[in-house]
């Protein structure tokens, strides 16, 4: 049932009453999500909301459109649930090549549920976070939560329980009794992290079966200043860290279900050198076997740091490095230098760490030169594989956004969200530099233009199979090497 709007009647149905048994209580966590591409992303933040709603005296079951075995409907008739709770990831596949919006299977998502359930239906995940009131509006939905989720939905159930006021929950989006949407400020960050996940073992044996690294998050917040970078919009702009004995902890568990290699999916892991100490020190000790990669920057990371990185089992690294040509770098307020870049990655390819760069083409800053010369200088490194995009997608709030100031031609974040919108650098096209990049590729193979071809999907299949662990983008080069055609990988 969809909420009347004009209303002013209380919370929809579902929740009034006051419950008080976990039968009373119940949550459908719901991820719409079926991208696979590179590999499918395990919804690890359903695993933190599951945690917060069980101690809260919540049943919870999960719906996961790539791991269920029954449908949506289905799950909902069985467990009746009490409330929807449903996480957004992404909004779009971030590719200005091959643009594709995942906003019309939320729709379709949110119809379902609307169809199966008079439960009320709530809104959240970062691709919701960026896009909170325009999508609170396309769906309909009762309510929305903008930023962390796992206090906010509870203290939001807590609310509506009681017929509490609404007004001073942070970050909710809903109603007023005008039938205006109100989108209550978000809570600036929390003074710490000391959230824990609760995994569901089948949807978390699914993923791992399609190739999926299940994450481990030892901090949220970010006080980098990419340009274009979502991160401190949704987790604050100050590192808030877990403590190492919540990490092995936490890790113990996955090993217990079955996991031997995970994902550090921080924004970036060496925000704080000494974090990283002694969470890799902790996890030396443990002794646990469990391998790992992590996004890195190439500042404030030391050959030293580096090697006890891999002692406590990093075998892989994604650097966020985005170009090789130092006034793009600064353009785009990565804060570091092609110097930087060239001896961490040294230093990685001296230790026999797997690592990786992501560069985007065509931002702030770069011209015809600057493109060459990161072509030019990224032979210069060796061992590395790269991960080359083109444009960069243009998020409300972003300093990028601040800088192309769409307001001034009478654009709304709307015009942004359907359809993604990408700031490519005069003269540039995207048809050019996707030529470009493409011919480069042909002369280099440790270069990912594009998406994976069905060859190289077969491949990773056949070695999942053979019980090949972590991530297959070590394996491209060989693989694009061998049948001369485009392949990809991982991404951020």
């Amino acid at each position: 049932m969809r909420s009347d709007p004009s209303s002013n009647e209380g919370p929809p149905a579902g929740l009034t009453g006051g419950p008080t048994s976990p039968d009373a209580r119940r949550v459908l966590l719901v991820n719409p999500n079926r991208c696979e591409q590179p590999y499918p992303v395990y919804p690890l933040g359903l695993a933190y909301l599951q945690r917060a709603l069980r101690a809260f005296g919540c049943a919870t079951a999960t719906w996961d459109a790539l791991a269920a075995a029954d449908t949506l409907e289905s799950r909902i008739r069985s467990f009746a649930p009490t409330a929807v709770a449903l996480s957004m990831r992404n909004v779009d596949n971030v590719q200005a090549h091959n643009a594709r919006s995942f906003v019309g299977e939320l729709l379709d998502t949110c119809r379902r549920i609307r169809d199966a359930t008079k439960a009320p239906l709530i809104l959240g995940g970062s691709g919701f976070s960026l896009f909170p009131r325009e999508l609170f509006e396309l769906t309909g939905a009762d309510y929305g939560i903008q930023g962390e989720g796992e206090a906010s939905l509870v203290r939001l159930l807590e609310a509506l329980e009681s017929a509490g006021p609404l007004e001073s929950l942070p970050g909710l989006v809903h109603r007023g009794a005008d039938g205006r949407t109100r989108v209550n400020p978000p809570v600036p960050g929390r003074p710490s992290f000391d959230a824990e996940p609760e995994h569901d073992a089948q949807v978390l044996r699914a993923y791992a079966g399609r190739g999926s690294l299940p994450g481990v998050q030892t901090q949220r917040g970010c006080p980098l200043r990419c340009c274009y970078c979502t991160y401190p919009l949704i987790e604050g702009t100050r590192s808030r860290y877990r403590s190492a004995d919540h990490i092995v902890r936490e890790m113990g568990r996955l090993v217990e279900l079955g996991v031997k290699y995970t994902f550090v999916v921080d924004s970036v892991f060496n925000t704080n050198a000494e974090h990283v100490a002694r969470i890799c020190e902790a996890l030396v000790a443990a002794r646990l076997g469990m391998e790992w990669q992590c996004f890195l920057r190439p500042r404030n990371l030391s050959r030293k740091l580096l090697e006890l990185m891999k002692r406590a089992g990093l075998r892989h690294i994604e650097f966020g490095s985005d170009s090789l040509s130092d006034p793009v770098l600064k353009r785009y307020g990565k804060g570091f230098t092609y110097e930087e870049i060239l001896g961490a990655s040294t230093a990685a390819r001296e230790l026999g760490i797997k690592f990786s760069h992501f560069l985007i083409f065509g931002g702030p800053g770069e011209t015809p030169e600057t493109v060459e010369e990161t072509l030019s200088r990224a032979q210069g490194i060796s061992g590395s594989l790269y991960f080359a995009s083109i444009g960069m997608r243009i998020y409300p709030g972003t300093p990028l956004w601040r800088e192309v100031a769409p307001e001034e031609r009478g654009q709304t974040p709307s015009d942004y969200l359907a359809t993604p919108r990408f700031h490519l650098e005069r003269p540039f096209t995207v048809e050019d530099l996707y030529g470009r990049l493409q011919r480069h590729r042909e002369r280099h193979h440790n270069w990912v233009v594009g998406d994976p071809s069905p060859e190289f999907l077969e491949t990773m299949e056949k070695l999942r199979a053979r019980g090949v662990r972590g991530p297959m983008w070590e394996y491209i080069e060989t693989l694009q090497r061998v049948a001369g055609s485009p392949s990809g990988g991982g991404g951020k």
